[in-house]
């Protein structure tokens, strides 16, 4: 059973860091709509969504800036990777850097209801620490440590919030 914050016993999950309030265009905006937008907003790319709030594509600043096309529909990523708000950071970490992408349009029943991306990893990295049952040793990380590094314990470890500037 997953808290409030998407975190369970020995994993977090998308849900826990997700961006929830997305910025998305669609398939019909306008090339100089949509990098207005990246450019007002200070973002690096964004979902392309339907009528039905359907993911159907990704535009980025590298599409604006590389492909040719009048619309979004003409320069965007089409039927990109999404991911599901169960899934946990550590796989979403693998697929972001293995794929070398920047976001994953986080979608339930196939509608957009979040947005995570390798930032919000680092965020997470940085805000979040494992702690031990056993000894209360902390490690840092996306998933929990397979054994202690302090007393060598392989279960019992607990995610908390980590002290800032450290």
């Amino acid at each position: 059973m997953a808290d409030q914050d998407g975190t369970q016993a020995g994993e977090a999950t998308v849900a826990a860091m997700m961006t929830k309030a997305v910025l998305t265009t669609t398939p019909e905006a306008t090339v100089e709509e949509v990098a207005d937008q990246l450019h007002h907003h200070h973002i690096t790319g964004m979902p392309v969504v339907d009528d039905h709030q359907r993911v159907v594509g990704v535009v980025s600043e590298m599409d604006v800036v590389r492909k040719r096309g009048r619309t979004v529909a003409e320069i965007m990523t089409a039927s990109p990777r999404t991911v599901e708000e169960q899934v946990p950071l550590a796989e979403v970490a693998d697929v972001l850097m293995k794929e070398r992408i920047r976001r994953l349009p986080v979608v339930r029943h196939g509608k957009l209801v979040g947005l995570i991306s390798r930032t919000d990893l680092v965020t997470f990295f940085a805000q979040h620490q494992w702690s031990c049952s056993s000894c209360g040793a902390t490690q840092r990380g996306l998933e929990p440590p397979g054994t202690c590094p302090s007393c060598g314990a392989s279960i019992g470890f607990r995610l908390e919030e980590a002290p800032h500037g450290m």
